[in-house]
């Protein structure tokens, strides 16, 4: 599973200029559609200069060939769960079991509109019955409307509809209708008010619409009806605990709550388009899309600046470590638990091509290529890996030892059938990336065998030598485990997992344990 720079749950306006604003940046994009914009019903969108009268359709296909000629994926689908954090990254769940990982994830899902429950208004949606008056107000100019208040909205939409026709009447189907203040601004316009329930939206032979008819028999006569309806967020199949959302302030219905740069209340969580602010129309959505893009780059490199130097100052306090210590700093002996493995559960496998993780001093890797292993061994200490080269030409076998963080610079996916990482220093606060790279660098059915030192009891933590070690900082067994079933569980086999005294430990160690984990990727 690729981790992706942001994943986006919403193939609309918002969303793919999201995609494209990243795109630009050579950041990676993945985007989830399932294929409802609130806009689909209608022809033509509009008040987006320079593509005023374009069909939606056409508009999202053009801005999806565009993100993808900058490196978008898409998939289709609906997403049903956001797990993780913004330290450890996301995993987005889809209906059909895929999943997708990110570093971030956009929301951008919409809304749908909730149609009154009157004959003849969804049929008609988005053709001559409309909400919007930015959005069509232009095409129904100087004909006849009909504006009907289910929701106490109606006055509102009346007025903005007033300054395209002079033939408006208001219907309040429901609720007391507009106040004291607001009819006597409709008033002055020549609004008609009539409080009654609408029956039905009346069409005419050729289906387009003819009026309304109401609940007494009454018909009124018009071109276009106007209906302003409650809205529901795009959000109800989708699991993603905490997400926090507020009433909009029409009382139509609720809006995830996101500061000025759209980052929710969940860390690393961002939303967008309609799904803040339902009175966005496709310029503002895609503005808006576009903007996060660019703030999300910015903040990706800082991130990225940040893993980078902190792996610069482990390579330096590993490097100054071993040449501190005059001649070699380990016993140039192979580990205990990786020799009992080899000679035991492994001693059927047969040599192929090993990668030893953090090699030292070589002594693990030279011991590998004196029984037919084709070994790289890497670290991340050029002093250390010096040390190794030199110790593999004194026994005469050939390994090819490189300085070099796998973390940041990782191994090419299935190039190894072993990868043996002994006594990992491999920090938490990085996540699960490099875990992740390490275990794609397996061909499949290859093995991955992980030793650590057994956690020590609280008075013993601080090995000599070693000055303050706080545990929690670095990679765990459970923590390394814990990845692997999110991220790769489909192809994990757990052969070994357990604690066991350590052999022939160093006579000043405090570490008299280890914890050993076999792993087989299928």
């Amino acid at each position: 599973m690729t981790e992706h720079d942001l994943v986006v749950i919403g193939g609309g306006a918002t969303g793919l200029a999201a995609a494209v604003q990243m795109g630009r940046m050579r950041r990676t994009v993945a985007v989830i559609d399932s294929g409802r914009p609130r806009n689909a019903p209608a022809g033509h969108m509009h008040s987006y200069p320079g593509l005023d009268g374009v069909a939606p359709v056409d508009y999202l296909a053009t801005v999806r060939a565009e993100a993808r000629h900058y490196g978008a994926t898409f998939t289709s689908g609906e997403a049903v769960r956001v797990s993780g954090d913004v330290h450890d990254g996301f995993v987005v769940t889809l209906a059909d079991g895929n999943r997708i990982r990110g570093r971030r994830v956009l929301l951008a899902t919409g809304i749908t509109d909730l149609l009154p429950d009157i004959p003849g208004v969804r049929e008609r949606w988005g053709n001559d019955v409309i909400h919007c008056p930015f959005c069509h107000g232009w095409e129904v100019r100087d004909q006849r409307i009909v504006v009907v208040d289910t929701h106490g909205l109606g006055g509102h939409q009346a007025t903005l509809f007033r300054q395209l026709s002079p033939e408006v009447t208001l219907v309040v189907h429901s609720g007391d209708g507009p106040d004291e203040a607001t009819a006597g601004g409709l008033a002055a316009l020549g609004v008609t008010v009539v409080h009654a329930a609408v029956e039905r939206v009346r069409q005419a032979d050729d289906g387009r619409v003819a009026g309304v008819v109401l609940v007494d028999g009454t018909a009124v006569d018009a071109d276009v009806v106007v209906v302003g309806a409650p809205f529901r967020p795009n959000l109800d199949s989708l699991v993603l605990a905490g997400l926090q959302l507020a009433p909009h302030p029409s009382g139509l219905g609720d809006v995830v709550t996101v500061d000025e740069t759209c980052r929710t209340n969940l860390p690393g969580v961002l939303a967008a388009g309609n799904l803040v602010d339902p009175s966005q129309q496709v310029l503002q959505a895609a503005a808006q899309g576009a903007r996060l893009g660019g703030l999300l780059t910015a903040e990706l490199i800082h991130d990225d600046i940040a893993r980078l130097q902190t792996a610069q100052r482990d390579a330096t306090f590993w490097d100054t470590r071993y040449g501190n210590q005059p001649g070699q700093m380990w016993s140039g002996r192979v580990n205990g638990s990786f020799e009992v493995e080899l000679t035991g559960a492994l001693s059927t496998v047969a040599p192929g091509r090993a990668l030893d993780v953090g090699c030292g001093e070589g002594a693990d890797a030279i011991w590998l290529a004196q029984r037919g292993w084709d070994v790289t061994a890497v670290d991340i200490s050029p002093t250390a890996v010096e040390r190794a080269a030199a110790a593999a030409a004194d026994h005469g076998v050939k390994v090819r030892f490189e300085a070099r963080d796998l973390v940041t610079h990782p191994p090419a996916p299935g190039s190894f059938d072993m990868v043996s990482i002994q006594y990992p220093a491999l920090r938490r606060d990085a996540g699960p990336s490099g875990v992740l790279a390490l275990w794609d660098a397996l061909d499949r059915g290859g093995t991955m065998l992980v030793v650590w030192h057994a956690p020590l009891d609280p008075d013993g933590e601080h090995q000599p030598g070693h000055g303050a070690f706080d545990p929690t900082r670095f990679v765990s067994s459970s923590d390394l485990l814990a990845w692997l079933r999110e991220y790769r569980g489909h192809e994990l086999t757990v052969d070994v997992h357990e604690r066991r005294p350590r052999p022939n430990p160093p006579t000043n160690s405090h570490h008299v344990d280890d914890v050993v984990m076999r792993l087989r990727r299928a």
